[in-house]
C-alpha cells in the first residue's frame, strides 16, 4: 500500500514529504481528518492554522471546501501563523478540535497536520476518540464517499495575534519597559515564531534584534531546525559579535526555543528549566494554594544529569519522561492534580499546564507549549538574576557531549530494533544501568544507559566526585526510519570512546547498506 503512503501516519501527527501526497491524497487525506473530527470526536466547529510552508495554503483550502460540506462551522486564521499561537486559539474557543497545518522542524518539501480535541486534548496514534491519527487512517484507506452534514457549516475569520501576546506577558508578569537595558537576538529561520516574539520583546523595552524574521516557506538559512548546526551557525556569530546578553532560536513553526548565551554557546533546556523553577513555583502558588506536595516536572531522555541534579536542588521533583509532544502533553494533563506542571525536552521543547484565566485557575487548565511565555520569562530571570545563567555556563563548560545524532534506515528499517539491541547489549556489557520504563511503569520509548549515574535524581545526589556517562538512544517518531544517540558525560575521554563504540556499531550497518549518516 506504499503507493497511498501510509508513511505519512506519525505516532504524534500527521507528516510527509510533498511529492509523496499528490492532490488525490491530499483530498482523501483532509475528508479522512474531517470526518473523524465530526463522528469520532464529535465536534461541530474545528480551528484551522497554517504555517509558512509552501505546501499549507493548498490543504488549508481543502479543508475551507471539505470541512463546512461535512457540517462543520470552522475558525480559520489565513494568514501565517505559529503553533504556539494556534494552541491559544484553541484556548480561546474551547469546544472546538484543532487542526495545524505544519511539518515543524522538517525541510521545507515536508507538510503535515498536528491535531487536538476540545481541551487542546492531543490526538496521537492509538491516542484520542476510536484510536486517534490509527481511525483517521482507517478512514483514509477506506476512502469512504463524503458524507456531508445536515446543514453546511460556516466559517469564521479570526486572528488572536495580539491576544496571545498580551497573555503571554500578563501570564509572565512582564509589563511594558521591565525588559529595558536588555540586549537579544532572535534567530527565527524563516519560520513563523518572529511576529509574536519580535512584537512582545518590543513592547517590554528590550532591544531586539532579528534575524530572518520574515517567514519564508523555502528556508533559504536550511533546515528551520535549531538543532541543525548549520542552520544556526550565523546566529552563534552574531550574538557574538553583537555583543548581545543572549539569544533565542526557534524552529520553523515556532514551538521550539532554545537559548544560547553571549558567546553564542547553547544553554541547556535543562538547566534553564532549573532557573526558572522559582517563577514555577510562584505561578502555581495560585492553582495549589496552601501547603502540600512539591511541584514535579519531567525531562526528557536526553536531559543532562548534572541538570536534573539542579532541578531537584531547586525544590522540585524530576523525572524521567519519553519523548514525543503528545504523549508529555498527556502526562502533564493526567497527572496535573499530583503536582506535575511542567516538562521540558532537550531539543528545546517546553510545556506547560496554561490556565485559560491566568486569575482564576479553577476556569480549567491545558498542556501545551507557548515559547513565547518561556521566551519572556527567561529574558525576565536573566534580567533579575543573571548570576544563575553565568552559573550554567560554567557548569556546562565541565560537561562534554556527543549531541543527538542520527543514521538514516530507510534502505532497512527492518534493521532499526537490531542496532538498538547491539548497542544496549555492549553498554550493558561494559556496566550500564538500562532504563527503559518511566517512574509509573510507562514505555519510555528509548533506552537510557547510565554509568555511575542513580535511577532517580533529588537534592542529595552527588556528581562531582565521579566519572559518570549516560547513553541515550531511541527510534525517532517524528522523522522516517531514523535511529538517534546522544551521549553525555562530565569526563570528555569518556565520552569521546563510548560515542566511538556507537559509531563503530553504526559503521558495521552502513557498510551493508542498511542505514546511512545524514543531518
Amino acid at each position: 500500500m506504499s503507493d497511498v503512503n501510509l508513511g505519512m501516519f506519525k505516532a504524534y501527527d500527521i507528516r510527509t514529504k510533498r511529492e509523496m501526497l499528490d492532490i488525490d491524497l491530499e483530498v482523501r487525506l483532509i475528508k479522512a481528518v474531517g470526518m473523524y473530527l465530526r463522528d469520532s470526536v464529535k465536534v461541530s466547529e474545528v480551528v484551522i492554522c497554517r504555517d509558512a510552508r509552501l505546501y499549507c495554503p493548498e490543504l488549508m483550502e481543502l479543508a475551507l471546501d471539505l470541512f463546512p460540506r461535512l457540517g462543520l462551522d470552522v475558525y480559520v486564521n489565513p494568514l501565517q501563523a505559529a503553533t504556539c499561537e494556534f494552541y491559544f486559539t484553541c484556548m480561546r474557543h474551547p469546544l472546538c478540535a484543532g487542526v495545524m497545518i505544519t511539518a515543524s522542524h522538517n525541510p521545507g518539501n515536508y507538510v503535515g497536520l498536528k491535531l487536538v480535541a476540545p481541551g487542546l486534548v492531543p490526538i496521537a496514534f492509538d491516542y484520542g476518540p476510536d484510536g486517534g491519527i490509527a481511525k483517521i487512517q482507517e478512514l483514509y484507506l477506506r476512502d469512504a464517499p463524503l458524507t456531508v452534514g445536515s446543514a453546511r457549516g460556516k466559517v469564521h475569520i479570526v486572528n488572536e495575534c495580539v491576544q496571545f501576546i498580551e497573555y503571554s506577558m500578563r501570564l509572565a508578569k512582564v509589563e511594558r519597559g521591565d525588559l529595558n537595558g536588555l540586549n537579544v537576538m532572535g534567530e527565527f529561520l524563516s519560520g513563523m515564531a518572529g511576529v509574536d516574539v519580535a512584537m512582545a520583546f518590543d513592547m517590554a523595552g528590550a532591544n531586539f534584534h532579528s534575524l530572518h524574521l520574515v517567514p519564508n516557506g523555502f528556508f533559504p538559512e536550511g533546515d528551520p531546525n535549531p538543532v541543525v548546526e548549520s542552520s544556526i551557525a550565523p546566529a552563534r556569530k552574531a550574538v557574538k559579535a553583537g555583543r548581545y546578553d543572549f539569544g533565542f532560536c526557534f524552529d520553523g513553526d515556532g514551538d521550539r526555543m532554545d537559548l544560547m548565551d553571549g558567546n553564542g554557546e547553547q544553554i541547556v533546556p535543562g538547566f534553564n528549566m532549573a532557573i526558572l523553577v522559582p517563577e514555577m513555583k510562584e505561578l502555581f502558588a495560585h492553582a495549589f494554594p496552601g501547603q502540600g506536595k512539591a511541584l514535579q516536572l519531567y525531562a526528557d531522555v536526553k536531559a543532562i544529569p548534572t541538570a536534573l541534579v539542579e532541578i531537584a536542588k531547586a525544590g522540585v521533583g524530576v523525572h524521567i519522561i519519553r519523548n514525543g509532544h503528545s504523549f508529555i502533553k498527556g502526562k502533564l494533563m493526567e497527572h496535573f492534580n499530583e503536582r506535575y506542571v511542567a516538562a521540558e525536552e532537550e531539543s528545546a521543547h517546553y510545556y506547560m499546564n496554561f490556565p485559560y484565566d491566568e486569575k482564576d485557575w479553577s476556569k480549567g487548565h491545558v498542556a501545551t507549549e507557548n515559547t513565547l511565555f518561556y521566551a519572556l520569562l527567561t529574558a525576565k530571570t536573566w534580567k533579575n538574576n543573571p548570576k544563575a545563567y553565568e552559573r550554567a555556563q560554567r557548569m556546562q563548560k565541565q560537561i562534554f557531549r556527543y549531541r543527538e545524532w542520527p543514521a538514516h534506515f530507510e534502505p532497512a528499517p527492518e534493521e532499526m530494533p537490531h542496532i538498538m539491541d547491539d548497542v544496549e547489549k555492549v553498554m550493558k556489557e561494559r556496566g550500564a544501568s538500562i532504563i527503559k520504563t518511566m517512574d509509573d511503569g510507562s514505555d519510555l520509548d528509548a533506552t537510557l544507559m547510565r554509568f555511575n549515574l542513580p535511577s532517580h535524581f533529588h537534592a542529595g545526589v552527588r556528581l562531582e566526585d565521579t566519572t559518570w556517562c549516560q547513553v541515550a538512544q531511541r527510534i525517532s517518531r517524528s522523522e522516517d526510519a531514523m535511529c538517534r544517540w546522544e551521549v553525555v558525560s562530565n569526563d570528555w575521554k569518556t565520552c569521546e570512546e563510548t560515542n566511538k563504540i556507537i559509531v563503530e556499531i553504526a559503521d558495521r550497518y552502513v557498510k551493508k547498506g542498511y542505514a546511512y549518516y545524514g543531518d
